[in-house]
């Protein structure tokens, strides 16, 4: 990685050992910022090697090819007059959305710890907005006909609402944890369990449903190949594991896990769209989305997923402010 990318003269790098424990990343000993960085410094290390800097363009990068399709789908479907396209665009905008913060995150949290927790508030945010984003998607395009008239069809997007939010709520809690295990548990359960809500109708569908579409079953099975590559690589830390210092820089866990996520969103992207052109006929007839959803419900869970980070970024100053005072003591 050093001979693709130098280390700027005036950025300094830390190892682990010369940074407090929760700023330490499992198995990744060298390339650490100062964790009190300028807003400069931490724009110029996207550009050098550091431990963050793929982070940064494996988030960044996508978001550029998301914003490119929303803008295709923007100008040939004509959405503004199409509200059959409407939780298309609300999914586009979510799958735009939570790149970018992921980006931009990890380029800016090493300027405190504070910030540090605002940016992955905010991270976390984009993610659980995200989760409902893809189930309003399913919802209205992918759901299987034979579980139209079951509990899940009939209250699938409600109970969505509640996990897209509870998401928020419990990786946003996750960071007050100390014990590394239960963040674990907290955070991969935050996103684990919308994504199997969303999920569940899908592997429904491509399992036994009669109307699947080879292509759309090809996209599906490599969306949930990326997914469990995503929950893999966060659970286990590997390669790093194995070595040490070795992958600091590139090829390390959350480098692939950033990977796997978009490879999943893209998969998913193409299965639907299938999807939204074939059966748009016996959709619109038998199982229409009502407009709302894709405006006023999707603005409140927007607002509350705001309003919520609201509520933990005055948690997390009164936390270091705690933090603080228990050092100087």
């Amino acid at each position: 990685m050093s001979q693709v990318l130098s280390a700027a003269p005036d950025i300094p790098l830390y190892k682990d050992e010369e940074l407090p424990p929760h700023l330490r990343e499992v198995a990744i000993l060298t390339g650490y910022r100062s964790p009190s960085s300028s807003m400069k410094e931490c724009a110029l290390s996207v550009f050098f090697a550091t431990n963050e800097t793929l982070n940064f363009w494996t988030h960044f990068i996508p978001t550029f090819y998301f914003v490119y399709q929303l803008v295709l789908f923007w100008d040939s479907l004509k959405v503004i007059n199409d509200s059959f396209y409407w939780p298309l665009i609300v999914y586009m905008f979510t799958i735009c959305l939570y790149p970018l913060i992921s980006s931009l995150a990890h380029t800016f949290c090493s300027i405190s710890d504070m910030a540090r927790h605002v940016w992955f508030f905010l991270d976390y945010g984009g993610l659980s907005l995200y989760a409902f984003g893809a189930g309003l998607l399913i919802k209205a395009y992918s759901f299987p006909e034979e579980l139209a008239q079951t509990f899940m069809g009939e209250y699938f997007l409600e109970i969505l609402v509640f996990l897209s939010i509870g998401c928020n709520i419990s990786a946003c809690y996750s960071r007050f944890i100390e014990n590394l295990f239960w963040i674990k548990v907290f955070r991969l359960g935050a996103f684990a369990v919308p994504w199997a809500w969303d999920s569940i109708p899908v592997l429904f569908r491509v399992t036994f449903s009669k109307d699947v579409q080879p292509p759309v079953a090809e996209h599906y099975i490599l969306q949930f190949f990326f997914s469990f590559c995503i929950f893999f690589f966060y659970a286990t830390h590997l390669p790093e594991r194995l070595a040490p210092g070795r992958f600091d820089f590139f090829g390390n866990s959350h480098q692939l896990l950033h990977i796997s996520g978009i490879m999943a969103t893209h998969h998913q992207m193409s299965a639907v769209v299938i999807d939204m052109e074939d059966r748009r006929q016996k959709l619109e007839e038998k199982y229409p989305i009502p407009e709302y959803w894709s405006v006023h419900v999707f603005a409140l869970v927007l607002f509350t997923i705001v309003s919520t980070i609201a509520v933990f970024i005055l948690w997390a100053r009164h936390y270091e402010k705690s933090r603080m005072e228990k050092r100087q003591k």
